[in-house]
This record gives structure tokens, C-alpha cells and sequence, in this order.
């Protein structure tokens, strides 16, 4: 009997291992692949993810559902990736702020977004702006700084709330002009730039995707764009750098993880789809007129950034006196 039974048992173990191995063989067949993107539809980042969804699904022959999962700047969606299986089947796209900033803007994130999770690829960044009425008497950065010292407490800025990225760089240009712009949160994007148009606000600091059929349209005024270098979207506004301001770099990039643990053959094959994607031209077209400038590479280039972008956001949230709402 015993030796019926370690027949039997054996026989049970081989079959078990030989539904796995094929499993991971046929991965990603079993089962639609979701993509978890931590803010609702319609923003500047939905159009991205649902790109990469598709032209990522073509390239390794499995549907990618984009799922919106908004919250707490982004805490929420993050937080239900780190805690998925990491079978391949979920995926998340995020960027600077639930990345970096809200370390520093929120106690407790509910994820690690260095231990809980494997990176998969660099995206892209979308520098910040810093845009104006038409209607305002500056036509450069420098400009601006010079009206803002004479006008101290009189220049307003808008922003999309408390430690967003257009806080964090409107606060910057701020110090460099002496602590003199008043900051004005906004619910809505929208509210912020109807309010700018109106000649209620004096500036905002969004990123290029929001202004860039409004610059078009003759309806604002985009002063510099806060990178190293000129934006191919806008190029012929010129960065920050170039004006004499260096340390006026303030950008969201765009990364592509999966729950901590994804096998590296996974990792793999999805860091050689998102490359080919961002290196096809059609694709990198489309994601360059959303105002995001590509990357690509290997995976540890996420790695890098965020051993960077950390400590800078850090500094920056405790610079700018942030703190969550």
C-alpha cells in the first residue's frame, strides 16, 4: 500500500511541476495582462498608458487593460500593484510623484516603491513650465523674476493642489525670486488655467501635454521649459538652463513596474517590448506630441532614477513646506 501510495503521490508531484512549467511557458496566454495606472481617465498620463497597453499587447501577443485606479495622489493604484502576484499579469505605470515626492509628502505611502517593486522600463519625462497670459508685460524667465520682485505678494500662482509637481516648481522659481509669488491651489487643472486666461492668476507650472493647444491657439505664454534641455514639443521655447536658471529642473517621468518578484525572463520580455515600442516611429510620434519626450533602456535605468529623484523630492517637499491635505 505505502508503495501504491508513493507511486501515486510522485506521479501527482510530476504532473503538478508539468502544469507549472508549461504555465510559465505559455505566459502571457492564460489571461489579459492588466496595466494599473494610478490616476482617473482622462488626465495627462490615461492617453500614455493606453498607447503603451496596446502597442506593448501587439508586440508580445496578449490584451493589456488599462485599469484607472486614482487616489491619494497616486498612493492608491500603487498600492494595490505592490500588492498583486507577481505572475506577469499585473503591471503598473506611475511616475515622479507616487514614486518620489509623495515619500516625502505623505507618513505613510503603504508601499515601498524601491522594495516592492521590479522595474521594467523608463518611459519618458514631461517637463514642467511655467506659462502666462498673453496679456502679461514679460516675454522671458528672466522677466518674470524681475516683475515678480517688484510686484512681491501681488503674483499669484495656481496649481493643482498642495506637493504636485506645479507646486514643487512653482515654489522653486518662488525662491528664486525672493519668496515673492503667493500660491493658489486648485481641485482641477482646468480651474487653474481658466483662471490664468482670465487674468485671476498671474502664472502656472504645468507640464507641456496641458499647454501646448493653448500656446497654438495664441491664448498664453509659455516663458521656459524647467530641464536641461529644449522640449521637442515646444523647441522653440528655451529651457530653463539656458536662461541663466540651472537649478530649475522640474520634470514627470513615466516608468513601467511590476510586483516585486517578477521572474527575469518576464522582466525581460516586457523591457525588449516597451523598447521596441518607444523606438518604433509612429509610437514615439504619438507619445512625443502627448509632450513626453522617450527614453527607453534597461530596466536598472528606473533603478537609477529613483536613487536619485528620492532624495531631490525630499528636498524639495521640505523647501516648499508641503505637506499632504
Amino acid at each position: 500500500m505505502n508503495k501504491t501510495i508513493f507511486h501515486f503521490t510522485a506521479a501527482a508531484l510530476g504532473a503538478l511541476f508539468a502544469t507549472n512549467a508549461l504555465a510559465a511557458d505559455e505566459w502571457p496566454s492564460r489571461q489579459p495582462i492588466t496595466m494599473i495606472l494610478p490616476a482617473g481617465a482622462g488626465g495627462s498620463s490615461d492617453p500614455i498608458a493606453r498607447l503603451l497597453a496596446e502597442e506593448i499587447g501587439k508586440r508580445i501577443s496578449q490584451t493589456i487593460i488599462v485599469q484607472n485606479r486614482p487616489g491619494a495622489g497616486g498612493n492608491v493604484g500603487m498600492q494595490q500593484a505592490a500588492r498583486a502576484r507577481p505572475d506577469g499579469y499585473t503591471m503598473v505605470i506611475s511616475w515622479t510623484g507616487p514614486l518620489a515626492t509623495n515619500l516625502a509628502l505623505y507618513k505613510d505611502v503603504g508601499y515601498d516603491p524601491v522594495k516592492d517593486f521590479s522595474p521594467i522600463g523608463r518611459v519618458g519625462c514631461t517637463p514642467n513650465v511655467i506659462a502666462v497670459s498673453k496679456s502679461m508685460p514679460v516675454e522671458n524667465l528672466k522677466d518674470f523674476m524681475e516683475y515678480s520682485k517688484r510686484n512681491s505678494g501681488k503674483v499669484s500662482y495656481g496649481t493643482t493642489g498642495v506637493g504636485s509637481s506645479w507646486h514643487i516648481a512653482g515654489e522653486m522659481v518662488s525662491r528664486q525670486a525672493g519668496n515673492a509669488l503667493t500660491h493658489i491651489p486648485y481641485t482641477t487643472p482646468a480651474g487653474a488655467l481658466t483662471d490664468l486666461m482670465g487674468g485671476r492668476l498671474q502664472a502656472i507650472f504645468p507640464v507641456i501635454p496641458m499647454t501646448v493647444p493653448h500656446v497654438r491657439a495664441g491664448e498664453l505664454k509659455v516663458l521656459a521649459v524647467f530641464s536641461k534641455n529644449r522640449s521637442s514639443v515646444l523647441p522653440e521655447v528655451p529651457s530653463a538652463a539656458e536662461q541663466g536658471y540651472p537649478d530649475l529642473v522640474s520634470d514627470t517621468c513615466f516608468m513601467l513596474l511590476a510586483p516585486k518578484g517578477l521572474p527575469e525572463a518576464s522582466i525581460t520580455r516586457l523591457n525588449s517590448a516597451l523598447n521596441e515600442v518607444l523606438a518604433d516611429a509612429s509610437s514615439r510620434k504619438r507619445i512625443e506630441t502627448m509632450g513626453v519626450d522617450t527614453q527607453g533602456g534597461p530596466p536598472k535605468l528606473v533603478s537609477d532614477y529613483l536613487a536619485v529623484e528620492i532624495p531631490r523630492q525630499a528636498a524639495l517637499v521640505k523647501a516648499s513646506g508641503a505637506v499632504a491635505q
